[in-house]
């Protein structure tokens, strides 16, 4: 492997450097969602292919926020509602989930257990603009499906004023009551490299969706089995939100060693307190929870991912993807 330290000219480094995410992805995208009439798009210009449409994509993602405003570069011109439709496409043949799965085994294929070896989870309130409530409300969880049946029965027999409101999964949160949120939880390792992401309604607890994104990881990290050799025993990290028992007992048996900052408001006993209070070495490994913060202010710097302008929220997940590889390719 060449050393990046003694090339002599930048050309050369960028060469060395620079990961070409439009070749690695095109053939994934001819896998899934070939094109041509047989998938039902319709091309009003014959040089279309899927390369010019994830190079306009890409573009997107970093630039605009409007389909309808968007034309496209100067070398791929494009018309923003055309685009769309294909990008519609895309996320219903699962491209953007394929990308990054097959982009995170390429990161892993060297120097595995140095880069799974700190892991890193944290959340973050995504404000809505134009998603549509209703349609995203599939979404729910079965608890949240259960407790807005029950609020229903129990409505039919409570006065107007008295009824309380169904659970939407684009809803209010606790911190602002005036805009709708949904919430968007990343694990990433100490290099900002995102090895998963999830999407929960705005009410949900942190704690509750811990357990949804851990399924999520890819299955190489081997984490029980690295777990017996304490050379490559795997650290998870999270803030106080994600402290339960449950959570802890999960990741202990996955084979994680779990560095969690204990929830005060869960107890006052001093003993307990005590207990749960971290060694010197895991206030070490505790400080590396910064990297998930600076990650997700690399993906909120796009507008579109910072706020969401889809009208679905499967549409915005797509694009969340989508910014997810373009970071992640970076750091191969």
């Amino acid at each position: 492997m060449v050393n990046p330290k003694k090339m002599k000219t930048i050309k050369e480094f960028k060469k060395f450097k620079r990961f070409n995410l439009v070749k690695f992805a095109v053939p994934i995208i001819e896998r899934l969602c070939p094109f041509g009439k047989s998938r039902g798009i319709k091309t009003p210009r014959k040089d279309y292919s899927n390369e010019y449409f994830f190079i306009c994509l890409l573009d997107f993602v970093d630039t605009v926020v409007s389909w309808q405003k968007y034309r496209g570069t100067i070398d791929y011109p494009i018309q923003g509602k055309y685009l769309n439709q294909i990008h519609n496409k895309f996320c219903r043949a699962g491209v953007y989930d394929q990308i990054l799965k097959e982009l995170t085994e390429k990161y892993l294929s060297r120097e595995r257990e140095d880069k799974i070896k700190i892991q890193i989870i944290d959340s973050s309130f995504v404000a809505n603009k134009q998603g549509d409530v209703i349609e995203s409300d599939s979404l729910l969880s079965a608890y949240e499906v259960n407790l807005n049946k029950k609020i229903r029965k129990d409505n039919k027999k409570l006065p107007k004023k008295e009824r309380k409101r169904e659970r939407h999964f684009v809803d209010f949160n606790r911190y602002n009551g005036r805009k709708k949120y949904i919430k968007k939880d990343i694990i990433v390792n100490s290099y900002g490299y995102i090895l998963a992401h999830n999407t929960s309604s705005s009410k949900r607890p942190d704690s509750q969706s811990l357990a949804e994104i851990v399924k999520k990881l890819p299955a190489s990290l081997n984490t029980k089995k690295n777990s017996k050799v304490n050379r490559y025993k795997q650290n998870f990290l999270a803030d106080s939100g994600y402290s339960t028992k449950a959570n802890k007992l999960l990741l202990e048996k996955k084979g994680y060693t779990p560095i969690i900052r204990f929830n005060k408001r869960n107890t006052k006993n001093k003993t307990i307190l005590a207990q749960n209070k971290m060694t010197p070495k895991k206030k070490q490994i505790f400080k590396k929870r910064y990297v998930v913060e600076a990650t997700f202010a690399w993906l909120k710097n796009r507008p579109v991912i910072n706020q969401i302008y889809e009208r679905s929220v499967t549409s915005y997940n797509g694009l969340f993807a989508l910014a997810c590889s373009v970071i992640n390719s970076n750091k191969i």
